[in-house]
């Protein structure tokens, strides 16, 4: 199986992207100036304690309040220092408490982030727990003998309350490797606890690492895997880091042509648009329908223009046999989270109904986030749960509609920069000297903004000259008019129109 990496970072957008076999898997996108929320340690108060919920709201500085639970609480808050981590039945929590708390969940629509204060941080080859003194092995080590001296090993690593989680990569290093990790993690949880006392409430004092980082640190890479990289600053750190996880004799890393946009010139930012689409195309003519909701997310399977050569039942099971493959594909493509109900095709064979459960759980198998898969119900339904790892890529590349009062969903500002952004470079590329770009007031007066755009147009083709007009919307009786600012100069002959 051939398996690419793609890596930008453009005007405040980091993106990645894996694809296997030309086949888009993962697609993952964050503001370079917030980056992922998730594993970030903050100094919040206690703005609200709900008795009756065994919970309470916590103010962290962030747009909403987060959300922590009895369950996610060590027993004495007021003295961090000591590393008490009994789990208490009842909450000890009230308002204007000051605790240290991170973020296992990232907030989703109207609900704010959950938090805990058992800290953790994750590594190459470990998951260490400064406070919560538990040893554990990734479920993904089968061998029992493997096991037995990996939790022996980490035992013998650990001083009192400490705890960690093997990874998978682990088995590959020398244990000199894994205790460089569990230093660095200790000094670093003694850092921060130093802070604490000092730092405002409010005040973000660990951040887990940036995106690139991130993925190539959880990933298990082999030879002939390549990772390919559209910005120069961008492909120069992976090059470091690739030397600290001694990648370059596995894989190539291969800076693209700044002339044009990577995630186009490639394909991927068709592949990832067709993803946020709620119907997805099977490869025999059937198609799924994915609804999303909060926290719940409907999967319909329909047989579409497919009907087979054999009899209904062997074209039914056919589809909701490849229906699966691509559930599971799509889940870990959108990074969708929570549970899901599936409404397979209608089967009467007691075997297949059970065949298709079994296909399912392995396709999800291959999925890095913990999964869980109920048996088919007597309405065929089929019930599983993912767990949400970060932000889904469409929460940041669509927004809801002012329009229709939040019904529907339209494309973020982010989205069309990122797509305006590669077509005129496309455009440039074939040789156009000059170029006029019509967009909406909104999305010009954004463009303008970034510099950053300009001086990189300027640097690739010197003698290219890009002129923009604008145009508002208005809104009288449903109906929508556009008109067009008329330019002060006469467009030169030539000049190519992007809209």
């Amino acid at each position: 199986m051939s398996r690419k990496l793609y890596f930008d970072s453009q005007y405040g957008l980091e993106t990645y992207a894996m694809c296997e076999d030309g086949v888009m898997t993962e697609y993952c996108a964050e503001r370079a100036a917030t980056g992922a929320v998730i594993g970030n340690i903050y100094k919040g108060r206690v703005s609200n304690v709900l008795n009756g919920m065994q919970a309470a709201f916590i103010d962290c500085g962030l747009e909403r309040h987060c959300y922590i639970s009895v369950a996610d609480l060590t027993a004495d808050k007021s003295k961090l220092e000591c590393g008490d981590i009994d789990i208490p039945r009842t909450l000890n929590l009230h308002e204007g408490d000051e605790i240290l708390v991170q973020i296992t969940k990232a907030a989703q629509g109207k609900k704010g982030a959950k938090v805990t204060t058992n800290i953790s941080f994750v590594g190459k080859y470990i998951v260490f727990l400064p406070n919560t003194p538990f040893v554990g092995v990734s479920a993904k080590i089968s061998d029992r003998e493997l096991r037995k001296n990996l939790t022996y090993s980490a035992k013998k690593q650990l001083k009192e309350n400490e705890g960690l989680v093997v990874r998978t990569a682990a088995p590959y290093a020398v244990l000199s490797e894994k205790i460089v990790e569990i230093n660095y993690f200790r000094k670093l949880y003694q850092n921060i606890l130093a802070h604490f006392k000092e730092a405002p409430v409010g005040e973000l004092l660990y951040s887990d690492s940036p995106l690139y980082m991130r993925v190539l640190r959880d990933l298990m890479m082999t030879a002939g895997d390549e990772i390919h990289v559209g910005n120069h600053r961008l492909y120069e750190a992976i090059k470091e880091l690739a030397l600290t996880y001694t990648y370059t004799s596995q894989i190539g890393i291969y800076e693209h042509d700044p002339r044009t946009d990577m995630f186009f010139s490639e394909g991927i930012y068709d592949q990832f648009a067709k993803s946020l689409s709620p119907k997805v195309e099977l490869s025999n003519g059937a198609y799924l329908i994915i609804d999303r909701t909060e926290a719940l997310t409907v999967i319909d399977v329909n047989t579409g223009k497919f009907t087979g050569d054999d009899s209904l039942e062997h074209t039914v099971y056919c589809t909701n046999v490849l229906a699966t493959r691509e559930i599971a594909r799509q889940v870990k493509l959108r990074n969708l989270g929570g549970l899901f109900v599936v409404d397979f095709i209608d089967m009467t064979e007691e075997n297949h109904k059970k065949a298709i459960v079994d296909e399912l759980e392995r396709a999800l198998r291959a999925d890095k986030a913990k999964c869980k898969v109920l048996p088919m119900s007597k309405f065929g339904l089929v019930e599983f749960t993912r767990k949400r790892t970060g932000v889904a890529a469409s929460e940041l590349m669509l927004k809801k509609c002012d329009m229709c009062g939040g019904a529907g969903e339209m494309r973020s500002h982010e989205n069309i920069l990122a797509e305006f952004r590669a077509r005129l470079l496309e455009i440039l590329a074939d040789g156009a000297d000059t170029v006029c770009v019509d967009l909406n007031f909104t999305i010009a007066d954004k463009l303008m903004g970034y510099s950053a755009l300009k001086e990189n147009i300027a640097s690739l083709y010197p003698h290219a000259r890009v002129y923009i007009t604008f145009h508002r919307t208005y809104r009288e009786t449903n109906m929508y008019f556009r008109k067009v600012s008329s330019p002060h100069f006469a467009l030169p002959e030539g000049t190519v129109l992007l809209y």
